[in-house]
């Protein structure tokens, strides 16, 4: 179940957004029945497939696949966090943990 739990959440996000299986499809480029066939269907989407669903309804990426928001500073952290040398990242996690502990 919790390799599918994406799905609950992309399916509670459609209800959310007050707009049909139908009409997301349709708004994200792919044939009428695309959505159905994720969530009924069991279909397995391409990333940019998702991505352009989860746009419609206003829900992101990272919360219909890991359950939580990315906000901008996180992403910007994690993109420089990407970048930094092991050093720098092992020196990172030192500071946050001691001021986690504090």
């Amino acid at each position: 179940m919790l390799k599918d739990a994406w799905r609950g959440r992309l399916a509670a996000a459609l209800e959310q957004s007050g707009k049909s299986k139908r009409e997301v499809s349709i708004a994200a480029g792919m044939g009428a029945g695309y959505v159905h066939s994720l969530l009924g269907e069991g279909k397995d989407p391409t990333v940019q497939n998702l991505i352009k669903v989860c746009e419609v309804i206003g829900v992101s990426l990272s919360f219909v696949l890991y359950g939580y928001e990315l906000t901008a500073e996180n992403e910007e952290i994690l993109r420089l966090l990407k970048a930094a040398t092991p050093g720098e990242r092992k020196g990172l996690l030192q500071i946050l943990r001691e001021r986690h502990d504090a």
